[in-house]
């Protein structure tokens, strides 16, 4: 088995902070909420008073809350399991030899996602502090009216962006990482894997589990749609909104539709392999051959060989393709089924909720 650290080099720095609430805790979850989780949750209670809020904000409130508590371990989660367990799982099933690419392309995402979290998380500073301006008189109306409230609601919001932003991030991450993978490395489709899909469900797995991470952030999508229907400038909302559909969408169908492209195109070689060899094979039985023992268990032998050429050409025939699986495919699609729960919510049960 290959060395972790093969996979894995930087750190994020949200992860070494949970990393050292480790040391206290033997639940990382745990961890992650009592060294940074808890944030949201005080802020919250300081600024939200629940006898002067309406209940519609308080809902939406709570959720947006709840999506952010596990950020810090989600975001721990990534960066020390999901990204180096995909390369290093790649390069154990999915490539012919020990692939150095695959090394090299663990060290390059790693290093994008531990350094590069800033860029993500700007563009979730201007469209989130951009809502919590324009919207200070909503605020006001629910009881956020003191400077303390206000501090407490801003640093909810700081808060807020930042898992937003890395979350984004990681989803950034994957798409670039699957797509290098499928675009440099090396790929050995496996006809007879146990996963039916010729070892491809590594590449599902992680695009399945960081789209249900991404997915969180529908929690938020109550207090959007709230927001922008109050204050004057609802379109940074819907901006955010936007994003965030988008990064569903393209988190969902890119790698998917760059593995199941490159897959292909691997079934196909191995095919054409298969049938000159097969070919070749056929030729060699089409010669006559003389009537000692010898030559006898040679044409046997040909015969045999053959015939498992073409087992293997229909086996590479048969097999599925990533995501050509129905538990592939349910997967993905639960993992989007949040947002389309939240704004259902938000079109048909908050007028009844509001009354």
């Amino acid at each position: 088995m290959n060395s972790t650290n093969k996979y894995h080099s930087d750190v994020i720095w949200l992860s070494k902070i949970v990393e050292w609430g480790n040391q206290y805790t033997t639940s990382t979850l745990l961890s992650a909420v009592l060294t940074v989780g808890w944030i949201p949750i005080v802020t919250t209670i300081i600024a939200v008073d629940v006898g002067e809020a309406d209940r519609m904000f308080l809902i939406g409130q709570s959720l947006a809350c709840l999506m952010v508590i596990i950020g810090p371990f989600d975001v721990w989660y990534f960066d020390q399991k999901l990204l180096p367990r995909f390369f290093q799982h790649a390069d154990r099933r999915l490539t012919p030899t020990d692939d150095p690419t695959l090394a090299k392309l663990s060290r390059k995402y790693d290093r994008y996602y531990a350094r590069y979290w800033w860029v993500n998380v700007a563009i979730w500073v201007i469209l989130v502090l951009g809502v919590f301006i324009v919207s200070q008189s909503y605020f006001q109306t629910q009881g956020i009216t003191t400077i303390i409230e206000q501090g407490a609601y801003l640093v909810f919001f700081i808060y807020w962006l930042v898992i937003a932003g890395l979350r984004t991030h990681a989803a950034l991450i994957t798409v670039l990482a699957i797509k290098s993978f499928a675009e440099e490395a090396e790929l050995d489709i496996e006809p007879l894997h146990p996963d039916g899909l010729g070892g491809l469900s590594t590449v599902g797995e992680l695009a399945i589990q960081v789209t249900v991470i991404m997915s969180l952030g529908s929690f938020a999508l109550p207090l959007s749609f709230e927001l922008a229907s109050e204050v004057a400038f609802g379109y940074f909302v819907y901006i955010g909104v936007f994003l965030f559909i988008l990064n569903l969408i393209v988190l969902f169908a890119y790698p998917t539709y760059k593995m199941n492209r490159r897959a292909q195109q691997v079934r196909e070689q191995a095919l054409r392999k298969h049938k000159e060899r097969i070919r070749d094979l056929e030729q060699k039985l089409a010669i006559p051959e003389n009537q000692d023992d010898v030559d006898a268990e040679n044409h046997q032998l040909l015969q045999m060989e053959i015939q498992r050429a073409r087992q293997e050409f229909r086996d590479n025939q048969n097999v599925q393709l990533y995501p050509l699986s129905m538990s592939i495919i349910a997967r993905l699609v639960s993992s989007i089924i949040l947002p389309v729960l939240f704004i259902f919510f938000d079109i048909f049960i908050s007028d009844l909720i509001s009354v």
